[in-house]
C-alpha cells in the first residue's frame, strides 16, 4: 500500500541537496554525507519547515488565522513559524521561556529573536524558573494563550514544542521517501539532532516506509537519552494510532539515542565547541550552530570514531539549520577565537 500524506501547504524547497565530506570521509574510511536541510529556505530554514508544512495544511483546513507556539528565545522552531504564520497571511504569537538569569529586554535583540522581531511576533514571555515550577511544560502558558485570543476574536492553532506530534512526524518521513534514491538505495545510517523528538521520529518511519534497512541515531542536545527514548516511543505510537490506515508500517525496534553531548545544558557552549565550529567551517565550508548542529555532529564523530564497523558505508548528517542562532553567541565567538 502506498502511503497517503495528509494536507499539506507549499513552504519549503523539499529536495535539499547530499554533501561529501570528502576529508572526513577518507579520514573515517566512510562515505560522509551532509543533508543540506539547512538549505529548505532562508526565513524558513532547517527542519522545522518541513513539519510546519503540515501544521499549516490543518491550520487551514480548521480556519485558522493566528499560529501560537513555543520555545526558548532564541528557537528556531518559533522563527520558522513566525514567517510560516507571514507566509499564509495570519498573525503569530510565541510563548518564550528566557534563559537561565533572564533576558536583558533592553538590549537589541539577536538571532533569531531579531528575526522574530522582525516578522512582528506577539510574544508572552516566562522565567525560567515559572517554567520549571510548572513541570518544563508549556501547556498551560499555550491554552491561556489561546484562550486569551480567541477571546479576542481571533482563531488560533497551537503548534507544539518543536513542532513536535503526531502530525509533525510527516514532516521527516515525507522527506525520507526522496534520501534513499540519491543513495543508489543502499542502507545507510542517518544522525540528527534529538531536542524535541519530532525530527527523530519522522526519519524513524521514514525508515521503515522507504528504506527498512537503514537506521537513525540521535544526539540528545537536552535531557537525557532516556527521557527521549520514552518520548519518541509515545510519539511513533500516537502517530501509529492515528495514522495507521495511510500505508505506514512500523515495527518497533531499539532507538539510538547517544548522551555526552549536552555539555552544560540546552542552549550552552563552551569556547572548546565553538573553535571546533570554526575549525570544521574553515576545513568544509560548513557552519553548524552551538544549540543543536554542533553538538549532534560531535556525537556522530565520536560514535563513528570508537565503533566504526557498527555503521554502514553511507552515513547521512543531516543539517538541520539553526545558524541564525550564531549571531547570539557573537560575544563569545570573539572571546573563544581571540
Amino acid at each position: 500500500m502506498a502511503v497517503e500524506f495528509p494536507e499539506r501547504v507549499s513552504l519549503a524547497n523539499r529536495e535539499t541537496p547530499l554533501q561529501l565530506l570528502d576529508g572526513l570521509s577518507k579520514q573515517l574510511g566512510k562515505r560522509v554525507h551532509v543533508w543540506r536541510d539547512d538549505m529548505t529556505g532562508w526565513e524558513l530554514s532547517g527542519n522545522k519547515v518541513r513539519k510546519l508544512e503540515f501544521l499549516c495544511g490543518e491550520a487551514a483546513t480548521q480556519g485558522a488565522d493566528h499560529l501560537l507556539t513555543c520555545g526558548a528565545v532564541q528557537s528556531n522552531h518559533a522563527r520558522a513559524t513566525a514567517f510560516a504564520a507571514r507566509r499564509m497571511g495570519w498573525d503569530v504569537t510565541l510563548v518564550m521561556r528566557e534563559p537561565p538569569g533572564g533576558l536583558d529586554h533592553g538590549a537589541p535583540a539577536s538571532g533569531n529573536l531579531l528575526l522574530d522581531t522582525i516578522a512582528g511576533t506577539h510574544n508572552v514571555t516566562i522565567s525560567a524558573e515559572t517554567y520549571q515550577a510548572h513541570g518544563h511544560s508549556f501547556d498551560s502558558f499555550l491554552h491561556k494563550a489561546s484562550s486569551d485570543l480567541r477571546d479576542q476574536g481571533a482563531s488560533p492553532y497551537i503548534i507544539p514544542l518543536g513542532g513536535s506530534c503526531p502530525l509533525g512526524c510527516w514532516g521527516y518521513l515525507a522527506a525520507m521517501e526522496l534520501l534513499p534514491g540519491k543513495l543508489n538505495n543502499a542502507p545507510f545510517d542517518v544522525f540528527c539532532a534529538v531536542g524535541s523528538g519530532g525530527t527523530f521520529a519522522g526519519l524513524e518511519l521514514g525508515c521503515a516506509s522507504f528504506s527498512h534497512a537503514s537506521r537513525v541515531h540521535g544526539v540528545n542536545v537536552s535531557d537525557t537519552a532516556d527521557y527521549f527514548d520514552s518520548e519518541i516511543r509515545k510519539l511513533i505510537a500516537e502517530f501509529m494510532d492515528m495514522y495507521a490506515t495511510q500505508g505506514v508500517e512500523y515495527e518497533p525496534r531499539p532507538l539510538n539515542i547517544y548522551d555526552g553531548f549536552v555539555g552544560d545544558g540546552y542552549g550552552i557552549a563552551s569556547d572548546d565547541d565553538l573553535r571546533f565550529y570554526a575549525s570544521l567551517a574553515r576545513k568544509t565550508g560548513m557552519l553548524l550552530d552551538p544549540v543543536y548542529t554542533g553538538k549532534a555532529f560531535r556525537g556522530m564523530l565520536h560514535q563513528l570514531q570508537t565503533r566504526p564497523d557498527d555503521f554502514y558505508d553511507d552515513i547521512v548528517f543531516l543539517h538541520s539549520g539553526g545558524q541564525h542562532a550564531t549571531f547570539a553567541f557573537a560575544e563569545q565567538y570573539h572571546r573563544a577565537l581571540s
